[in-house]
This record gives C-alpha cells, sequence and structure tokens, in this order.
C-alpha cells in the first residue's frame, strides 16, 4: 500500500465527516469528489459499520452514526466508524477492548477529560480512534487501515 493513498484518503474522508456529516443528504456527488481527489472507490455508507470491516477491530457496543469505507485501486482499504458512545470510561474501555484483542498501543496520542486520540495496531492494521466528550457521553471516531504487507 502506498503511504500516499491511505493519508489522502483519511484527510478527505475525515474532512467529509467532520464538515459535511450532518449534510451528507447527496452522498452519492460528495463520494465521486472524494474518488475523483482520491483515485479510490467511496463508500460513505450510512448508519451500520461496513460490512468488511475488520473482525479483529472491537467497537464500542453503542450507536453507529456513520460507517464508511474508501478502497484504492490497488483494492488497500480505509475504513471509518463514527460512533456516539454512552460509557462515561470510554476511552479506557475503549483502549481495554482493543489490547484484550492484541492490539498494542503505538505510543502516541493522549486522552484528556475532554478528547484525544488512541492508536493501536496489530499486524497489518493501524486504529486510530478519534474520542471527543460530549454532553451525554463521547464519540468515538475509528479510523483503521491496513500498513503494507
Amino acid at each position: 500500500m502506498s503511504a500516499r493513498m491511505p493519508r489522502a484518503a483519511v484527510v478527505a474522508l475525515g474532512a467529509v465527516l467532520l464538515v459535511g456529516l450532518p449534510t451528507l443528504t447527496g452522498c452519492s456527488v460528495v463520494e465521486g469528489i472524494i474518488e475523483q481527489q482520491t483515485g479510490g472507490d467511496v463508500d460513505l455508507g450510512g448508519n451500520t459499520v461496513p460490512a468488511d470491516f475488520p473482525s479483529e477491530v472491537p467497537l464500542a457496543d453503542d450507536d453507529v452514526v456513520n460507517g464508511s469505507k474508501i478502497t484504492g485501486g490497488d483494492g488497500e482499504a480505509v475504513w471509518n466508524v463514527l460512533m456516539n458512545v454512552s460509557d462515561p470510561a470510554a476511552p479506557d474501555s475503549i483502549a481495554a477492548q482493543l489490547e484484550g484483542a492484541g492490539f498494542t498501543s503505538a505510543g502516541t496520542g493522549e486522552v484528556s477529560d475532554s478528547g484525544g486520540t488512541l492508536t493501536y495496531t496489530k499486524d497489518d492494521l493501524v486504529v486510530n480512534v478519534l474520542l471527543g466528550k460530549t454532553d451525554s457521553g463521547w464519540t468515538a471516531n475509528y479510523t483503521v487501515a491496513q500498513t503494507a504487507g
């Protein structure tokens, strides 16, 4: 997998999710724009986890806001799952889930009372979880990418 596509894909998908998620009524238009910019195939999905999301990556047990996927021309993939998590200890719970599934902290990222990031790796997967504190719990934005094998 080239380092260029995943970075561009993650940036493009992140920008769409952060800026345009509330207004993704014209998903096919947005998908087309991202596909044109990244050269990949984009599925902005809906409020479910993508069908081929790596099963070895545990997700919090709460409401999926959006599940998306970008596939590069050579088959490399980046998945994104945005969730509302009601668990008040979500950062610790998510970290424990990942570690329990055999993922290792990459030693980057930090979480405070208001949010932060977790970064974990296992085999050819890199998992980044962006956390944000809300009035009713947390948002957890999982971005999962396959590294070059």
